[in-house]
């Protein structure tokens, strides 16, 4: 059955709309992800008197919380991104290389939203529920258990998730093969760092490669008009 000129003006508006939200979530997501890891910095092999004295201060345990804000904002941003993404008719050609970059974004998301979360606990307990700063064994573990959810369950996740989006663009045309394999790369590399324990260092990665795919989708926005 074939669109009245009305139904399929109303279509491409749609498209172009949804394009633009997409090209604006890709390029927010990367300034998002670099401020969840650029507005907190716990000291790395501090003594106990130094992890103490950086957890007393007010202004750090609340960078903490504001880390924990864009992380939650990268996890938003990068669900309108993917979801964008896989709706795009084309991807339909490849519907394993689909679900399973559908499922990495929602195991990257999930992640995010928990790395949210441990890097705003300290802060929650203490400077709005009032209860006494933890030892410094439980500070430790804390930090650790914070760098390992972003470091390795997220950056592994969204590692995973620009492969197969990466492939999937290759096999079904969904965007340009320059930024398909572009995010091959980027995806190949943060893969072997979080392997090698050192994923938290492959942020610059995962933004250049969000930034390639705003610029590879944009193309839609003339081609829909």
């Amino acid at each position: 059955m074939s669109l009245t000129p009305t139904t399929q003006s109303e279509h491409e508006t749609h498209s172009t709309t949804a394009a633009k939200v997409a090209v604006a979530a890709a390029i927010l997501f990367g300034a998002a992800m670099f401020l969840t890891v650029a507005s907190v910095d716990v000291p790395r092999d501090a003594t106990d008197a130094e992890l103490l004295d950086w957890w007393q201060q007010e202004r750090n345990r609340m960078s903490g919380v504001v880390s924990g804000i864009f992380a939650i904002s990268a996890a938003a941003l990068f669900a309108v991104l993917m979801s964008h993404v896989h709706q795009i008719d084309v991807t339909r050609r490849s519907l394993t290389w689909r679900s399973f970059a559908r499922a990495m974004a929602a195991a990257f998301t999930a992640a995010m939203l928990i790395a949210a979360a441990t890097r705003s606990t300290i802060a929650h307990q203490v400077d709005f529920l009032d209860q006494p700063l933890p030892g410094v064994d439980t500070l430790r573990y804390a930090t650790a258990l914070n760098y390992q959810v972003l470091g390795l369950t997220a950056m592994g996740a969204l590692a995973l998730t620009i492969l197969a989006t990466s492939v999937l663009a290759l096999r079904t045309g969904a965007f340009t093969r320059w930024a398909a394999w572009v995010g091959l790369g980027c995806g190949a590399a943060m893969l072997a760092a979080v392997l090698a324990g050192c994923g938290i260092f492959t942020v610059p990665l995962a933004i250049l490669w969000s930034v390639c795919v705003g610029i590879a989708i944009r193309p839609r926005l003339s081609n829909a008009n």
